[in-house]
C-alpha cells in the first residue's frame, strides 16, 4: 500500500528578486553582451536595455572589477 499525497502550506514573510543577467563578467565583456543581445532585438533587446540599467551599479566609476567576487 502506498501512502497517500499529503498537501501542506507555507507562508512566506519576504521575497527576493535576483537578476543574474551576467553580472560575473568584466565590463568589457559585459557591454559586449549588450551589444549582441540589441542587434538580436524582440525580448533579446529587452534583456539588454535592462542590463543598461544595471551597468552602474556593476562598474562604479572609479573601482576596479574583482573577479573573485563572482562564482564562475
Amino acid at each position: 500500500m502506498m501512502p497517500a499525497i499529503v498537501g501542506f502550506e507555507i507562508k512566506a514573510d519576504k521575497l527576493e528578486n535576483v537578476f543574474k543577467l551576467s553580472q560575473n563578467r568584466d565590463e568589457k565583456s559585459y557591454l559586449n553582451i549588450i551589444s549582441k543581445l540589441e542587434e538580436q532585438g524582440g525580448n533579446s533587446a529587452l534583456i539588454a536595455s535592462e542590463m543598461k540599467k544595471r551597468s552602474a551599479e556593476l562598474f562604479p566609476a572609479g573601482v576596479e572589477w574583482d573577479p573573485a567576487k563572482f562564482d564562475s
